[in-house]
């Protein structure tokens, strides 16, 4: 595989993850907030625990740590704009995930069922969705600039195309 071709690969999966990663932000995280506190709770254990056994969703996020470490074994660090665009992506992968999933950990507890407790854990949540979604966004638009300007334009114009109907489309189904 050349060096373009496995920056495409990873490119092209994390693109699949920030599309994933801002209909969450922008649509799931939308109806849990509507959500009352024990209804947001069983919602987010049930979002969660399906999340984890999904294959696809282990899959798009598994492979791009094993493509990232392949791909710097074999070519190094030399591609700045590429290199950018990882170092973006994995530290909002590692920041929610600081942030996420001690969340996930609580709101998973029977026990805690305060509903105020509830409400701050959801906007806690709801700031670490935003925040990796729009920087996975980034890293996305960072990594194209390896390939230049008419690939940045592709690629924003591509992630628009697919961010549409997963974001705006559903709210009309939403309650006012």
């Amino acid at each position: 595989m050349t060096e373009t071709s496995a920056e495409v690969l990873i490119l092209a999966i994390n693109a699949l993850g920030a599309g994933i990663l801002l209909m969450v932000s922008g649509v799931i995280q939308r109806i849990m907030n509507d959500m009352d506190p024990p209804v947001f709770k069983k919602f987010l254990n049930t979002l969660v625990g399906t999340a984890m056994s999904d294959p696809f969703a282990v899959t798009i996020a598994t492979i791009p740590i094993i493509l990232v470490i392949f791909y710097f074994v074999a070519y190094g660090f030399g591609h700045w704009w590429f290199t950018a665009g990882i170092v973006v992506w994995m530290t909002a992968s590692v920041t929610t995930k600081v942030t996420n999933m001690p969340i996930y950990k609580w709101v998973g507890d029977p026990k805690n069922t305060d509903p105020e407790e509830l409400r701050k854990k959801r906007h806690t949540l709801e700031l670490g969705n935003n925040w990796r979604a729009w920087l996975t966004l980034v890293s996305v638009i960072l990594m194209a600039c390896q390939f230049g300007a008419t690939a940045v334009a592709i690629v924003a114009a591509a992630c628009a195309l697919i961010t549409y109907p997963s974001l705006w489309l559903p709210r009309k189904y939403m309650p006012k």
